[in-house]
């Protein structure tokens, strides 16, 4: 009987991209929370790591939109 030696998976340390809507990521942290800690806590700190500079950027873009509306709006202040 010979034994087999399971080969490691040449994929598994490849990076791949996703984009998702902000609604997106939030649904699917939500499934993440329902999972065990165990399973889920890398994943969840792999969001909040690669989403957080993404989504502060975005509410950084809404406020400066917000702001000029409103500037040029002609509503006094």
């Amino acid at each position: 009987m010979t034994e087999q030696t399971q080969q490691p998976d040449p994929l598994a340390n490849e990076i791949l991209t996703f984009n998702l809507t902000v609604e997106q990521t939030n649904h699917a942290l939500q499934i993440f929370g329902n999972a065990p800690y165990v399973a889920s806590a890398p994943l969840i700190a792999l969001f909040k790591e690669q989403g957080e500079p993404q989504f502060k950027a975005l509410l950084e873009k809404v406020n400066n939109e917000s702001q000029t509306t409103t500037k040029t709006s002609g509503n006094p202040s």
